[in-house]
């Protein structure tokens, strides 16, 4: 195949460069995005709408497979998402913007509230306005789901391996980097003796000059665990209680941060238990209302980590907990975001790659699931509402097109008002 013909194949899937986007253009709808959509887990899917349908600026297999490689790392899945997609259009500058816009406005708003919080500390039961926010969510990343999965599910062993994947998933979510692992290895095994998987093109990425080099790789790595022990000398010597609680603080969310796999959802649980039984610093009510803040401001809900790094140590722990929590997962994208796009378009990484298109599809369908159990509660009329909520979102976005936004905010508002009607 020559290089002309090699460059038609690439962009045919995943969108020819010139529609690639310029710094700028990426930096601001990540901001916009990260100011505008609401939903937790639901934001997979606003990504989806933005950067495939609105944007057109990549194809839905390219999107499929950030979102797969995001799944596969520690950290929050969105923003790992934004960070692969803009290492994609723009190199190592892409991944770090992308993921800093992202989170800014949301960051800001955690340090607002953190601020007043002392004097807006009560906050009324969102038990209601969840059932509905989760429900919507919930029906939004299966509709998300199905619409990529129709693209890259395509011969019927991958849909057996998308519904296989799918059952374990549910069943046991810890599987899921294993499964993903898995994945990979088959179709590293499956490229060995199939000669259509050889290379189309020159292993290169679509934005090879920002890539980082192996040697700035190690200089990172070098840096990190110079950080990190020397956060650990400082936690247990330093006597001014200020800056030992600020290094400990960094040393918790960086290990939560780089060590925990399943998002947000996972990752503030963790942080409060830090925060509250081992050191005693906040009370488990702060927690609580920094996870239902999470769930009720724009941005992914693991900025809630902000809140509490606010809480500990003012400003100064506000900006510690945010680089504890995005440092180590953004390093990693980096890494296998240098790696895949290095050896694109080796045989070896195009099978892997293939094979793990379906276990994202499934992985994002058992994701449905998990935040479809955030809608329901001890009020008998969540047991219908919420399928009821999950479905309609799930139909009215992937048949009609409707903008997932007032899609949640409408469930929230059904939920809110079924309240009022059934308690």
């Amino acid at each position: 195949m020559t290089a002309a013909a090699s460059e038609t194949a690439f962009t045919d899937r995943f969108g020819a460069p010139g529609d690639r986007p310029s710094l700028g253009q990426f930096a601001l709808a990540c901001l916009l995005i990260g100011a505008t959509a609401f939903g937790g887990g639901a934001m997979v899917a606003f990504l989806e709408e933005r950067f495939t349908r609105h944007y057109g600026w990549l194809r839905n297999e390219a999107f499929l497979e950030a979102v797969t490689l995001a799944q596969s790392l520690p950290g929050a899945i969105a923003t790992n998402t934004v960070a692969f997609i803009g290492y994609r259009l723009h190199g190592a500058a892409g991944a770090v913007t992308g993921m800093a816009m992202y989170a800014l406005p949301s960051g800001a708003l955690m340090v607002v509230f953190a601020a007043l919080y002392d004097r807006l500390r009560h906050f009324p039961s969102a038990t209601a306005v969840f059932t509905g926010l989760n429900a919507a969510a919930a029906g939004l990343v299966a509709a998300t789901a199905v619409r990529l999965g129709r693209q890259a599910l395509e011969s019927p062993w991958q849909h057996w391996q998308a519904v296989v994947v799918f059952g374990i998933a549910v069943g046991f979510p810890a599987a899921t980097l294993p499964l993903i692992g898995l994945s990979l290895l088959g179709g590293l095994l499956s490229a060995g003796r199939q000669r259509e998987l050889a290379a189309t093109g020159p292993d290169a990425d679509q934005n090879p000059s920002g890539r980082l080099s192996l040697r700035q790789h190690l200089f990172m790595a070098g840096l990190i665990g110079a950080a990190v022990s020397g956060l650990w000398v400082m936690a247990e010597t330093i006597a001014e209680p200020f800056l030992q609680r600020v290094a400990r603080l960094m040393l918790a969310t960086l290990k939560i941060g780089g060590l925990t796999f399943g998002g947000g959802f996972v990752i503030i649980p963790l942080l409060g238990h830090e925060v509250v039984e081992v050191y005693g610093w906040l009370t488990p009510q702060e927690v609580a209302d920094a996870a239902a803040l999470g769930l009720l401001t724009p941005g992914p809900f693991v900025i809630a980590a902000v809140f509490l790094g606010y809480r500990v140590a003012g400003l100064t722990g506000a900006g510690v907990a945010a680089l504890g929590i995005f440092g180590m997962p953004l390093w990693l994208v980096l890494v296998v975001a240098g790696a895949v796009g290095r050896f694109r378009h080796n045989r070896w990484m195009r099978g892997a790659l293939r094979a793990a298109m379906p276990t994202g599809v499934a992985l994002l369908a058992a994701a449905a699931v998990t935040i479809g159990k955030g809608a329901y509660s001890t009020a008998p009329y969540t047991w219908w509402l919420a399928p009821a909520l999950g479905l309609a979102s799930a139909v009215v976005v992937g048949r009609y097109h409707i903008n997932p936004l007032v899609v949640l905010f409408g469930a929230a508002g059904l939920g809110l008002g079924s309240r009022w009607l059934f308690e």
